[in-house]
Formats: structure tokens, sequence, C-alpha cells
């Protein structure tokens, strides 16, 4: 195992990015930047060379303008918050938020923009023993509309079994919320596009929504095109999201997906409740590499939550002075 640092650009404010690679036993790389906390890259050995498994941009220039959020870590609350504004009530107080995704029949708020936190430098401490790099970064009080001086801390971890691991832990001075994601665009083929990758989803519940805000109904996914309980091609077009089921665990995997040209396979766990499927619209990108579009598995409480009277919509309140520690485990088989 190796971490090794080189330079990712500047960014406009000047300030200069960094690149951390690490490598394990089989060859197998996996590249993060201080700016954003972004997963950039995971390189998988192949007979004609390395494949690039994520849509990723070669400077930290190309994520400063990405409004894709690739590889990012999305907080303090991923995916879209409505309600009247948007807003939410924590305490009986509202707090509204900005409109930043608009034309959904109501305004919501996206990613917690549009002061985002893939567009912050982040203190770093790599850890070679650990094969590990932890990213840091202040959120103060009423940062984004949040309520409350957060610490958080994203930390990546390269296993030898060829496993990026991601923790998410944070510590709050007042009641707030907090859900983080990664929002990591992958294409197991390395290029194309991702509609005959083999997807098998573990759940048998997915949340109704309307203009991908749910109504608060969790349906079964049985006679509906969110049925993967048994594998089968990736449907065009997703951005929906699955539920835990009793039997869920960390150890366990709850999504396989299969590269239909190189049958490399990524297998991901985490211990949080849901998990948002969303594949990206066929076009040529700016980012690096030749892939036409990708799909991103972003694990998360339900969306919109905080706003729903369903005791099934875990609300995603941290309570002051309790630490917060979740894990997504993202494990390529090749």
């Amino acid at each position: 195992m190796s971490i090794t640092v080189t330079d990712f650009g500047l960014t406009s404010k000047g300030q200069a990015a960094k690149l951390y690679t690490i490598t394990n036993q089989n060859g197998c790389q996996a590249q993060f930047t201080d700016y954003g906390a972004i997963w950039v890259n995971v390189k998988v050995p192949a007979a004609d060379g390395p494949l690039d498994m994520l849509q990723h941009f070669d400077s930290s220039a190309g994520y400063e303008t990405d409004m894709g959020h690739h590889g990012s870590p999305i907080g303090r609350v991923a995916n879209r918050i409505a309600g009247a504004g948007p807003a939410f009530i924590l305490n009986g107080r509202t707090y509204p938020l900005p409109a930043t995704d608009q034309g959904y029949g109501q305004d919501i708020n996206l990613h917690s923009g549009p002061n985002y936190y893939d567009k912050r430098l982040y203190q770093t401490e790599p850890d070679e023993q650990d094969n590990s790099i932890r990213f840091s970064l202040f959120s103060p009080h009423m940062d984004q509309g949040y309520p409350g001086n957060l610490k958080l801390a994203v930390t990546y971890q390269l296993t030898d079994d060829n496993t990026v691991k991601i923790s998410y832990d944070a510590v709050c001075d007042k009641d707030t919320l907090f859900n983080m994601t990664n929002h990591a665009y992958f294409n197991l083929n390395g290029q194309g596009t991702i509609w005959q990758h083999r997807l098998w989803i573990d759940s048998t519940r997915y949340t109704e929504s309307v203009d991908c805000v749910p109504t608060g109904r969790i349906l079964p996914v049985a006679d509906t095109r969110f049925d993967y309980t048994k594998e089968r091609p990736v449907e065009n077009f997703l951005d929906d999201n699955w539920c835990q089921e009793p039997h869920h665990c960390l150890e366990k995997p709850r999504i396989r997906c299969t590269g239909d040209q190189t049958g490399i396979a990524l297998e991901v766990h985490t211990d949080l409740p849901g998990f948002q499927l969303y594949t990206s619209p066929d076009a040529p990108g700016a980012w690096k590499g030749s892939m036409t579009n990708a799909i991103c598995f972003e694990s998360q409480f339900y969306v919109n939550a905080v706003n729903i009277d369903n005791p099934e919509f875990e609300k995603p309140i941290l309570k002051a002075g309790e630490p917060f520690h979740s894990e997504t485990w993202y494990h390529f088989i090749f």
C-alpha cells in the first residue's frame, strides 16, 4: 500500500489543491482531492491497462465549475428538501432554505446549495498505516441555512480486498440536520454507456415520488419498473430511492452492478436507510475519459424525510453533542 500526493491545480481563489492516490497490493488505485473532499477516480487493473471506473476531471478547475457533483460528498443534507419555501421545522422553529432546483411543480432545495460543501478546501490527514485519508471541515452556525456549529469529517480508505470505504463523522453544538452521501458516477465498462450493466437491488420497496419528491407512501417494487430483486439491465432513467429491509446490515451488499463488457462488478454496502440511484443522461462531457453516461449509488436517509409524516421516514436529526458515524462501502470485483 502507498499514498502519493501530487498537485491538482489552483482554485479561482488561488488555493493549491492536492490529489491523493492510494494504491493497494493488487494494483487498484483510488484518488481523492482536498478540494471538496471529492472522490476523483478508481483505477482497476486490466489486460490493456488500468480502467477508469468514475467520471472525473483532471484538475480542480473542472470540479470548481461542475454542477453535477461528480464524486462529491454532499451535505449538510443530501438530495431534496421541499416544504413551503422550501423549509423545514426543527424544535418548533421554521428554517427557510433557498430554492435551488425549480421547475418540479414546487420549489425545492437540492444538495444544500448554493453554498455547496464540495466547493470548499478541506483539511487533510493521510494515514499510511491505515491506507486512508481523512478530510475535515468546519461548518458554522446557519451555514447553508442550518443551525449549529458543525465539525464533520469524510474518511476514505482503500483496502486490499479492493473496497473503498467511506466514513462520515460529525458533531454539532445545536440540534441540526445531517445527511451526507457521495455522488460518484460509476461506469463499470470504463467507457461508453451503462444501459446494459446488470443491476441487482436487495430491496422490495421504494419511496413513491412525484417530480423526485416523495409523497410519503412506501410501495412494493413487485410488478413495477423498480423491481431489481432479480438481476436485469439498468433502466433508463433512474432518480429514485429504494428502502431498507429488516435484514440489512453493513456487512452484506445491498446493491450489485456489473459491467456487461468487462465483467467488473461493484457491490455497495451501507448502514443508512436508503439508496438513491441516479443515472446520468447520454451526453459527451468535459470529464476525462470516454464515458457517455454513468450511475450513482447514493446512500442516505429517505428524501425530504424531515418534512414527511411517516414513522418509516427516519428523520436525519443530529442532536447537540451527540457524535454521528456512518459508513458506506464500494467493493470492486475484477
